[in-house]
């Protein structure tokens, strides 16, 4: 099951530190930095583990099993169409997919997620020194975690309900 209270007290602490922090010159930036790594690992990490224990709980015969996990372990990122949309149809099959998709919002799922890859993938190959890169405030990604928590809840349920 995905642990949704950990990161939210995490980005919650990220943000009263950063609220505190106003200051400093570079404290808020790397506090807006983390919370965006924060945030995007534990979208990658909540998928994965989704579909890790479909795969446990549906899937018996080991070859498949083991082919399957290495495709999601070989899954870097979490843009929609080419990681998320293409693990979850490997996985679960393009049938339950479908019906899946009909019970969430994709359009705001597939917009977070792109907008959030987008970001971490500048934010993780850069540094924060001499540049005027800017980051979302903790407090905007605590809202987007709040917006897609509950996408995620509803994939994760429906997974955990496939025959």
């Amino acid at each position: 099951m995905v642990n949704y209270v950990d990161i939210e007290n995490t980005l919650k602490h990220l943000d009263s530190t950063y609220l505190s922090s106003m200051s400093d010159p570079f404290l808020p930036i790397l506090l807006s930095k983390t919370a965006l790594i924060e945030f995007s690992g534990w979208i990658e990490q909540s998928m994965d583990q989704i579909l890790y224990e479909y795969l446990d709980s549906h899937v018996c015969e080991i070859n498949i099993i083991k082919y399957i996990k290495d495709q999601i372990r070989k899954n870097y990122g979490f843009k929609y169409e080419s990681n998320i949309l293409k693990i979850l149809s490997i996985t679960i099959g393009a049938y339950n997919l479908e019906n899946i998709l009909d019970k969430i919002n994709i359009n705001l799922f597939q917009t977070l997620l792109d907008q959030y890859s987008m970001k971490r993938n500048k934010a993780a190959h850069t540094h924060i020194v001499g540049t005027t890169t800017t980051y979302d405030a903790p407090s905007v990604i605590l809202s987007d975690f709040r917006r897609i928590k509950p996408i995620i809840i509803t994939i994760e349920h429906e997974i955990q309900s496939l025959p």
